[in-house]
This record gives structure tokens, C-alpha cells and sequence, in this order.
């Protein structure tokens, strides 16, 4: 039987894995988030897996880590007082539970050879030319994602559609194929294959056979998960009548209603109309600056606020069951009710007029007179100022994001320090305000950066910019820390963000 090594060089090279490093054999380290490091050595300690690269060591703490592939992966070493008098005992722990040593290296060793067997499958599928193909229940899939990424956003897409479908009484046309999910690994795939332009984060292709493209952001699955629900939405808003274009507030609001939406993996099952954390964090900033947008304006002009107060008017809406009713038939009667004027529009869809979604829209609600749509405007607010709750860091992290993806830096670098002020522990976070206040405070900005690294110490771009920042006060720390990055990943160079070019607007 071939010993461990030789046969993980021979899976490698089945698949056509290229080694970062020229070696016997190679450490190969899995992270939780789809992440695989390959080439250099590892050790573990107790608190971290430790990367030798030439340029310095990386340690990567245990929480971050799925698998470690090495030839001494399943030795055993106790660290703590209590480990070492298991061992003593001949036991070691494996999984929570305390076990004979001998039997704890063969199940590792188990572990290690199928973990292997599943990383060696995805790299060989991880090109779009190589993508792997299968349908769920409701969806094709194409992905070059790992399969238990894949796996995982399978089932949230399924629990996803049942519940929107049962909200709201539709269900999509068996006789035509189900909509593709074209699943990128990265941006850069996103954008090269996917057609994408840059900025884009997701987009669901309406026209002839529907497609919903997107890419995994390995730091922030959330995020990933916040872009996709939104997609998805617009996919099954089309089922309400596949001939008609939903106006842009309804749609907007929907979605992003929608779009809050928690997955429990342990009981398989779906929270959606949660709080829109960055969304929130937005419409709180236009209050505070003295704006309210007038109820009517949503309805009837389209703009950027239809994702965020265009959100807070669904959820206004669907958060009261008698609201609820109405707004329900609001939207499904826009597509489908013959009392509404359509006319059509490009791309042969039918479109109704803003004038005439405001007349349906008190006539579902049972509204009379402008005096009852001021008064439902006023109920409005107050839901907003009560019953919306921006909580903990997440939403200031989140609208901090979306305003610099919107080129609005005065309100990012606000919302970025009311983040780091509450606690932020998100390396990205950490990243994008120290590249907005590097010119001004330097000296806060490469505190910002170690921390970053210190945060996700497996992410080139952070180190780069680290060593970036440090080449000023000291060039050959800061050269060697860019080296370092480079050999983590050759490419890391054109992945810097050239914060400068951000807008000032507010």
C-alpha cells in the first residue's frame, strides 16, 4: 500500500494541482471559507497553524481553519496540563472526546485522505472551462465555487424559494428550464467570464433563458449571501406575470425586504424580513441630515432611495396584516389585475405609468384622499423612528460598504468610524478605512492595516497594503512585508484599491 505522501503527489497531479513551492511533498491548509494555502510549511501550535514563507511566517488561528494535509497531521502533541495527562493516560482528543492515541491518528489520517481526495475534486473543477453542472429542485447550477460552498448556498436558495413562492402565491413555469445560477469563484472570474462590469456584484438576466450571476466573496459570505437573496428576488418577483416589468421602487423595496434573510444551518431553516443593517444605517443618516422622503415620492420617482427608504416601505407595509393584504395585491394586481393601465415598453414587457402605481396602490390600501396618504405617511415615519433598530456593528459595517461602493466617501469614512468605535472586528472593515485616511493619518491607518492582518492573516491584499504603508517609516520592513504578500499570491499587485478616486459627495 503507498504511504500517505506519494499518494497525495499522485492525486495532485491527477488533477493538475500546480505546488506554489517545488517540494516531496506539499502542507496543504483548508479554510473554513473555501480558502485552500498550499506549498509552504506548517506547524500548529496551540493557538495557531503557522505558514513558513521565505519573506516570514503567517499564523492563522485555529477558528479560521477547516483541515491541515500534512504527513504529520495526525500526530499528536498535548499542550495544555490537562491534555498532557490524558497522554499520559494514552488518550487524546479528537472531536470533543477522549480517545486512544492510536485510533486518533487513524481516524485524522482518514480525515486527512478524504479531505484531500475533496480539495484535489475542486481545484480540478475551479476554471470556468472545467465548471461543474447539476440541478437542484428549483435551479441549474454551474459553479466553480467548492463543493461545500455550493452545497451550502444550494440549500439556502431552495428554503429561499419555497417561502417567497408560498408568500406570494406563484410558482414558475415547468415547462421551461430552470433558471441557471452561474456561481463564480472570485470577482475576477466574475467579471471575465461573467461579462460583468466593475462594481457589479451580482445580476439576474431577465430576458430570454433567465440567468443569475454572482461570485463568492471568500471574506464575507454574508455579504455574498445579502447580494444573492436580492437577485433571487427580482428572479421571483418575474413570476408574478413574466410579461410585465415590476416598477423600479416595488421591486427595489422587495428585494431588498427579502434580502434580509437568515439562514440556520443546524435547523435548516429560513428568517427573511430582517433588519437591512446598511440599509438602515442610510435612511438614519438622511433623517439626521434633516431629509425624509415624502411617501409619494417613493411610489412615483425612481432613484437610489428605492433600496433603502423604498425598503422601509415594504417592510412598513408587510410588517401589518392588514397592510400586508393590500400591499400583496398591490404588486401582484400591477402585473396582472385588468382595471391597471399597462402600456408597452422595451424589450416587449408591459410597464405601468408611476401616476397610475400611486392610484392603484391607495386603491389596494383603501386609502380615499391625499389626507389619509399624509396620514399613512406620518404611521410611516413612526415605524421607522420605533420600530427599525440599527443594533450592533453589523449595519454600520454594512452601510459604511455600500456608501463607498456608491462613491459616497464623506458618508463611508463616517459610517467606517462609527463601525471601528462600536467594536468592528471585520478585516475588511479595518482595510478600506485605513486606505480612505492614509494620507491624513498615517499613523492610524497602519494601525488600522496590522489589525486587518492580525484579523484574516491569510488575505495577500492586507499584507501588501500593510507593507505599503510601512515602506515610509521604514523600507526594508515595508519591502520585505510586500514580498511576503506577492509570494502568498503573485497577483495581489492589481488587487489594490485606489481609494483616492473615491467621490466626496455625501
Amino acid at each position: 500500500m503507498m504511504n500517505f505522501a506519494t499518494w497525495m503527489r499522485r492525486a495532485l497531479a491527477v488533477s493538475g494541482l500546480v505546488l506554489i513551492a517545488p517540494a516531496a511533498q506539499a502542507d496543504i491548509l483548508a479554510l473554513k471559507d473555501g480558502r485552500v494555502i498550499e506549498g509552504p510549511k506548517m506547524t500548529q501550535d496551540e493557538d495557531f497553524v503557522v505558514i513558513s514563507y521565505k519573506n516570514g511566517d503567517v499564523k492563522v488561528p485555529h477558528a479560521l481553519v477547516r483541515s491541515v494535509i500534512s504527513e504529520t497531521a495526525g500526530d499528536y502533541v498535548p499542550r495544555t496540563d490537562e491534555e498532557k495527562e490524558k497522554y499520559k493516560e494514552g488518550l487524546a482528543l479528537y472531536e470533543d472526546k477522549w480517545i486512544p492515541i492510536a485510533k486518533r491518528k487513524k481516524l485524522i489520517e482518514k480525515d486527512t485522505a478524504k479531505e484531500l481526495e475533496q480539495i484535489t475534486e475542486d481545484r480540478a473543477h475551479d476554471e470556468w472551462g472545467t465548471r461543474r453542472k447539476e440541478e437542484s429542485k428549483n435551479f441549474r447550477w454551474e459553479y466553480t465555487v467548492p463543493e461545500h460552498v455550493k452545497d451550502a448556498f444550494v440549500s439556502r436558495c431552495e428554503s429561499y424559494y419555497e417561502i417567497f413562492t408560498k408568500d406570494w402565491k406563484v410558482k414558475r413555469d415547468k415547462r421551461k428550464e430552470k433558471m441557471k445560477m452561474n456561481f463564480f469563484r472570485d470577482v475576477k472570474e466574475f467579471y471575465q467570464v461573467g461579462g460583468a462590469g466593475p462594481g457589479t456584484l451580482a445580476y439576474f438576466m431577465f430576458l430570454g433563458d433567465y440567468d443569475l450571476c454572482l461570485f463568492y466573496d471568500q471574506t464575507s459570505m454574508e455579504f455574498t449571501e445579502m447580494v444573492l437573496y436580492h437577485e433571487l428576488s427580482h428572479y421571483l418577483q418575474k413570476l408574478l406575470n413574466e410579461d410585465f416589468k415590476v416598477p423600479h421602487w416595488p421591486g427595489e423595496g422587495v428585494a431588498e425586504y427579502y434580502g434580509g434573510a437568515l439562514w440556520d444551518a443546524k435547523k435548516k431553516k429560513m428568517d427573511i424580513g430582517l433588519m437591512q443593517e446598511g440599509r438602515l444605517a442610510e435612511v438614519k443618516g438622511d433623517i439626521e441630515s434633516g431629509t425624509r422622503l415624502k411617501l409619494k415620492d417613493v411610489v412615483t420617482i425612481q432613484a437610489y432611495t428605492d433600496y433603502s427608504w423604498g425598503w422601509t416601505l415594504v417592510h412598513f407595509f408587510m410588517s401589518d396584516s392588514k397592510l400586508k393584504k393590500g400591499f400583496q395585491k398591490y404588486l401582484k394586481g400591477l402585473a396582472n389585475d385588468k382595471n391597471v393601465k399597462r402600456t408597452m415598453g422595451s424589450f416587449n414587457l408591459w410597464f405601468v405609468s408611476p401616476e397610475e402605481s400611486l392610484r392603484y396602490l391607495m386603491e389596494c390600501l383603501d386609502i380615499k384622499d391625499e389626507q389619509e396618504l399624509a396620514a399613512l405617511e406620518q404611521e410611516w415615519y413612526a415605524y421607522i423612528d420605533t420600530e427599525l433598530v440599527l443594533e450592533g456593528v453589523s449595519g454600520l459595517e454594512k452601510g459604511a460598504v455600500q456608501a463607498m461602493n456608491q462613491g459616497m466617501r464623506l458618508r463611508a469614512k463616517r459610517l467606517f468610524k462609527e463601525a471601528l468605535d462600536a467594536g468592528s472586528e471585520s478585516a475588511n472593515i479595518h482595510y478600506r478605512y485605513a486606505g480612505m485616511i492614509r494620507y491624513e493619518d498615517r499613523s492610524q491607518a497602519l494601525e488600522l492595516m496590522r489589525k486587518a492582518v492580525e484579523l484574516d492573516p491569510v488575505t495577500p491584499i492586507y499584507w501588501y497594503s500593510l507593507g505599503d504603508l510601512l515602506e515610509d517609516s521604514d523600507e526594508d520592513e515595508g519591502q520585505r512585508i510586500k514580498k511576503l504578500a506577492i509570494e502568498m499570491d503573485p497577483r495581489v499587485e492589481r488587487q489594490k484599491i485606489d481609494f483616492s478616486k473615491l467621490g466626496e459627495q455625501e
